[in-house]
């Protein structure tokens, strides 16, 4: 019998993505993975890497040297890298949302990185209320589509009208029923339990005061948890979609107010991996599928959806 090579060590792997050709997300999602299992002689490997290497990356070699050492060296670095993605727009949502979550755990897990008390939109609990009051309450809608939009992404583009996703979804899915209005429902995007569980508790309310005997919803990242957690009060989807959440066992729905619901993940995904969630549910209820696109922000690009044919995955015409 042939001798079967020895698999390799992690500090193998770790030499091995850095000096290959893969993404950049793909490398960084295997730097975050192996940080656990590395050895103390990797810090001089990812720091020989790390000036030249792509800025999520860099990301993701602070964040695994904070794995290991839990020392803060790299923070004024991150910091930079998070004040520069900032300025970028959709196009930097990947490496502004890595580098946020990479600093939160430097600064301590308790605290909610850079701007505990930043608040990117005014949620429109006191409006849905109003309009749910007796005499105020709109005639039911056949159906309605939401889009909720994940965590520091309340000013994002790209799920608001004219947004690249959102008018993919309007115009070439074809679900007109995709609300628009000046009072969509919008979210903190605070990046705390707390804050989802109250989001939660919002989309319920703007629920109730939307009516509809069918609601579709397409959530991205934690959006998708706020959805999920939704349902726990008693609001009845017909269609979750959910695209790139990091999985939670204690953010699962309520799965008998869910109809028909759906997992759409990249293979590599920095920002779920950064985040420490998982991906898959691997539950009867949801059908997932997984992406051959890289990034946070794939599940919510439109050439994606295109070319992987997400349409049909999901089972548009509905």
């Amino acid at each position: 019998m042939p001798k079967r090579k020895p698999k390799p060590t992690p500090l193998k792997k770790l030499k091995s993505v850095l000096r290959g050709k893969k993404p950049p997300a793909v490398k960084a999602f295997t730097i975050i993975k192996l940080a656990p299992k590395l050895p103390s002689s990797a810090i001089m490997v990812m720091d020989d890497a790390l000036a030249d290497a792509d800025p999520i990356v860099q990301v993701a070699i602070m964040d695994a040297y904070y794995e290991m050492t839990e020392d803060r060296y790299h923070q004024q670095d991150l910091e930079r890298i998070l004040a520069k993605a900032a300025q970028g727009g959709d196009a930097s949502e990947e490496l502004y949302m890595a580098a946020r979550l990479a600093l939160g755990r430097v600064n301590g897990l308790a605290k909610d990185a850079l701007g505990e008390n930043y608040d990117p939109g005014l949620e429109i609990v006191a409006m849905a209320y109003e309009r749910a009051m007796p005499g105020k309450r709109r005639e039911p809608e056949k159906s309605i589509t939401v889009m909720i939009h994940g965590t520091w992404a309340a000013d994002g583009e790209w799920w608001q009208p004219g947004g690249d996703f959102f008018n993919y979804v309007k115009n070439k899915l074809k679900l007109k029923d995709l609300y628009g209005g000046s009072d969509r429902f919008k979210w903190s995007g605070k990046n705390r339990d707390s804050s989802r569980k109250k989001a939660a508790n919002s989309l319920s309310s703007w629920l109730h005061s939307h009516p509809a005997t069918k609601i579709n919803v397409f959530a991205h990242s934690h959006g998708a948890n706020v959805a999920m957690l939704a349902t726990h009060n008693d609001v009845q989807m017909n269609k979750l979609v959910m695209l790139s959440p990091p999985v939670r066992k204690d953010y699962y729905a309520k799965w008998g107010n869910v109809a028909e619901a759906f997992n759409i993940q990249a293979e590599f995904d920095p920002v779920v991996a950064i985040a420490r969630g998982g991906q898959w549910f691997k539950h009867a209820k949801v059908k997932e599928k997984e992406l051959k696109a890289y990034g946070h922000s794939a599940s919510h690009d439109p050439k994606v959806w295109k070319d992987e044919k997400l349409g049909k995955f999901i089972g548009i015409p509905w």
